[in-house]
């Protein structure tokens, strides 16, 4: 009996030992989660170039309406736009039909597309893959209104461009006449 009593105490001394030795050790392969903050930082040289890009962009479509001494209403998103001739009736509201003619040009003033050469447009309202700048000012205007706008490229094609005439970040000018309702 004194052996069994001495054997079981020298094996919870030995378990008491590798567990005391065992969260002294660091583990091996664990994976460390990063805190938000540590996210936002790593992060900050992108989210930083970005934002002088955006500034950039501003700056030359603030410098194209100035230039052209358009009188545009920006909205929250940054879309300007000018109502060149008003339409009559209700707004289009989600998942209503438009046509519109249109004429696409860059910044620069060359034209890059256009109804005539492309055909109306016919798109449904925040339910189509149509440029988010068109879902915005269909809910602006009514039927038969003419309006220019000069389009941010992320209400535009984006980083991206459309694979063709417009680039990647291509700021816009885009001139519509809204055909029905």
């Amino acid at each position: 009996m004194k052996g069994y009593f001495s054997n079981l105490v020298l094996c919870c001394f030995c378990a008491l030992l590798l567990l005391v030795t065992s969260c002294q050790q660091k583990p091996t392969g664990v994976v460390t989660v990063q805190t938000s903050q540590q996210q936002e930082e790593k992060l900050d040289p992108y989210v930083e170039g970005n934002k002088r890009i955006l500034a950039l962009e501003q700056e030359e479509i603030e410098l194209v309406i100035k230039r052209h001494h358009w009188n545009m209403t920006t909205t929250g998103t940054g879309l300007n736009y000018e109502v060149i001739e008003q339409g009559s009736g209700p707004h289009f509201a989600e998942g209503d039909s438009v046509s519109m003619n249109y004429t696409i040009a860059l910044l620069s003033g060359k034209e890059v597309y256009n109804s005539d050469m492309d055909g109306v447009k016919t798109f449904r309202v925040n339910k189509s893959e149509e440029i988010p700048a068109l879902h915005e000012i269909a809910q602006l205007v009514s039927p038969g209104a003419k309006v220019r706008m000069v389009i941010p490229s992320h209400l535009a094609y984006g980083a991206g461009g459309d694979g063709h005439e417009i680039k990647g970040r291509e700021a816009l000018i885009m001139n519509i006449e809204i055909l029905n309702h």
